[in-house]
Order: C-alpha cells, then structure tokens, then sequence
C-alpha cells in the first residue's frame, strides 16, 4: 500500500518564488531604494523572460500551460523553470497545489529574498528587510491555514533582533529562519539571545537552520592555482557547488552544539528546531559525537554537568531533520530513531526531485519502516516541530 493512502502528509520544505518588485512591495522607501541585488539578480537575463510568461499566465494568459503545470507539478523542476511553477508565487494556485498533492500543511520559505539584506552594513536595511520579508511571507500565506509562513531574523544586533521576533509572532510567522554562524563575536548560544528564544518558545514559533544559513567553503578552498571553465554555469542559478555539498551541514553542526552544550536547550525545553535542507546522512554521527563529548570531556566542563539529558535527547526531544530525498533515508531512520526525520518535497524548487513521495516510500520500505516509523516522518515529526494538535 502506498505511504499516502489514509495519511496524513506535511511539507516541512517548500518555498515562495521572488518575483521583480516583490520585496520592495513591502519595503520602506529607504529599505527599497538600498536592497542588493541578491545571489541571484531578478534581472539576471534568462529570468526575465520567464518571470514576463508567468505574471501573464496566472494572469489568465495561457490557459493550456496552467493545466499542463496543474497535471505535472513535480516534473517541471529544471533550474529556471521554478519561476514558472504552478504555485510558484500566487497564493491560490499553491492552495490548489496542495489539493492536488494531498498535503495537509505545507512550510513555505522564501527563496533569494534574504541575501539582498541579511548581510548589509546598515543594520537599518538590514532589519527594516527582515519586517518587509516577514510581512510578504504572511501575506503570501495569510489565506490559507495550511500554508505556514517562515519569516527571517538577522542576529547582528540582539535587542534589535527581539523587536524582530516580537513583530513576526504578532504578524502570524510561524517559524524563523536565521544565520547558523557566529555573528559579531557571540557564540550562536550567547545569552544576550535568551530573550528572543523566551519569546519563540512561549509562542510556538520555531527556530529554523536552512540551506544558506552558514558560510559553506570559502574562497581559498576554490583557488587551486588552476583556471578553471566556468562556461556550465554561466546560464546556471544554482549557488551551492560541488565542494560545498559535502560541507552544507558544517555551520548547523557547530551551531547546534552550542545550543545543547552551552544549556540553551536546557533553559529552553519546548524550543523546536528545524534543520531544513541540510540534509540527514551527517545526523547518526553528530548524535554520537554529542554523547561521545560529554562522555569523554564532561567531567572537566562545569556547564556540560548541568545538563540533565544526554545530548542526543535534546535533539530527539526539539530537533527535526529534513533528508534529501536522494539520500537513504531508510539508513538514516535506522540510526537516528522515529523522533528526527521528516517529509519533504522542496516545491518548487528542482533540489526536491520530481518523485518526492517514490523516493522517500521506496527508501523507507527497503528498511521495513513500520507504520508507527511512517507516521512519524510524514505527520507527527512535523506536527511536533509546528506545535500543530494531531
């Protein structure tokens, strides 16, 4: 029998699709007129023409395309076709979407928005492009219960970063994005962020680690003193590289061993943290590790005596773990228990894959994943990590 007869299924992975004019939409003036162009430019040439074809599609421009992306919404998935997602950037089409999926919820990212004010000089930009983000990403989301916004929260400055939480608890965000290195000098566990984690907590709002949170290989591990042909990405938008994949997870690692090490977890019990698209192969090790350093090194560290749990229950108490969908995910399960893992299909992005549901079902049945297991992954694990009531 399939996984999805008689289930309920989650998305713990989707996202919005910028369009030109979105963000500044949002924006104050100054914001608007100071916002960088972002990893990937909205006027990056072969964009244009397909961000052109799709305003006028969802406008009612070319019916036929609409239901040829309606019957096939997980096989468009090449590069720059996501712009011309069914559901890509209107609200309504994404509703239709989940219809037609059979997902129950879905949790919707933004995409390039971020990078055009996380890392500005200007903390004004930078914390005025968190409040029009936020507010985009709810209105996107604001129609539909099922559609849960994630918002964005720059940690340069803490008291600066409160206001930002406070306003998007208010606003309807339902979890925040942040950067997973360490910022201005501060351990990613610095009190002087306790504040912020006290209010998230209190209002269920989640914390969230995504692809492009932490530096990934810096510069000098791509000079190899050989010049290299850089023709195949010339049309390309994918920023993550080779070298990077295998490095992805490095910053969310040492992020999270500061939260549980340094207490924060143990201060903050009903926290709940996502690691989205980082994916899961590194996550047995990191468990063991965990153990392994409070077992070897605890009794020399003041602050590791503390803790009341072994580090690995932290995690399986208040971290959730989405897997790609090309890893073994049936493996994974295997090492990390029923607790951490969960479905995902990345829409509309092409990194999900254009058979999600296969590629999850035949990975998990080739370990005889029960139904208790399957349950876990596709609903309880997400409605842990969202605080939604089974």
């Amino acid at each position: 029998m399939s996984h999805r007869e008689n289930r309920i299924i989650h998305d713990a992975d989707a996202h919005f699709i910028e369009h030109d004019g979105w963000l500044e939409s949002y924006a104050t003036e100054f914001v608007k007129d100071n916002l960088l162009p972002g990893l990937i430019p909205l006027d990056f040439p072969p964009l244009v023409p397909l961000m052109k074809e799709s305003k006028a599609r969802v406008a009612g421009g070319n019916p036929e395309l609409t239901e040829e992306l309606k019957a096939n919404l997980l096989g468009h998935k090449a590069k720059l076709k996501q712009w011309m997602a069914y559901g890509a950037f209107d609200s309504a089409e994404r509703s239709q979407s989940l219809d037609i999926l059979g997902l129950s919820s879905q949790l919707v990212f933004p995409t390039i928005a971020a990078s055009r004010f996380a890392r500005h000089r200007n903390l004004d930009i930078a914390y005025g492009g968190c409040d029009a983000l936020n507010r985009a990403m709810v209105d996107f989301c604001k129609d539909d219960k099922r559609l849960l916004a994630v918002g964005f929260m720059v940690l340069t400055d803490p008291e600066r970063a409160l206001q930002v939480a406070k306003d998007a608890v208010k606003a309807g965000i339902k979890a925040l994005w942040i950067g997973s290195d360490a910022v201005e000098g501060r351990a990613p566990s610095h009190i002087a962020y306790d504040p912020i984690w006290a209010v998230l907590e209190e209002a269920g709002v989640a914390v969230t680690l995504h692809i492009g949170s932490g530096k990934n290989m810096t510069a000098e591990y791509m000079n190899t003193g050989v010049e290299k042909d850089r023709s195949l990405r010339l049309s390309n938008i994918e920023t993550t590289k080779p070298k990077d994949l295998n490095v992805i997870h490095h910053s969310a690692e040492r992020w999270l061993t500061c939260m549980i090490y340094d207490g924060v977890l143990e201060r903050f019990p009903n926290l709940k943290i996502g690691l989205i698209e980082l994916g899961a192969n590194w996550v047995p090790a990191m468990l063991q590790n965990l153990d392994m350093g409070v077992s070897l090194l605890g009794k020399f560290d003041a602050e590791l005596k503390q803790l009341s749990l072994k580090p690995s229950e932290y995690v399986r108490r208040q971290v959730r773990v989405t897997p790609l969908h090309t890893e073994n995910t049936g493996w994974i399960l295997r090492n990390v228990d029923k607790e951490i893992l969960m479905f995902n299909t990345d829409y509309p992005h092409p990194e999900g894959g254009s058979d999600p549901f296969g590629d999850f079902e035949r990975s998990l049945d080739a370990v005889g994943a029960t139904e208790i297991e399957l349950d876990h992954f596709y609903t309880k694990n997400f409605e842990s990590f969202m605080g939604l009531k089974a």
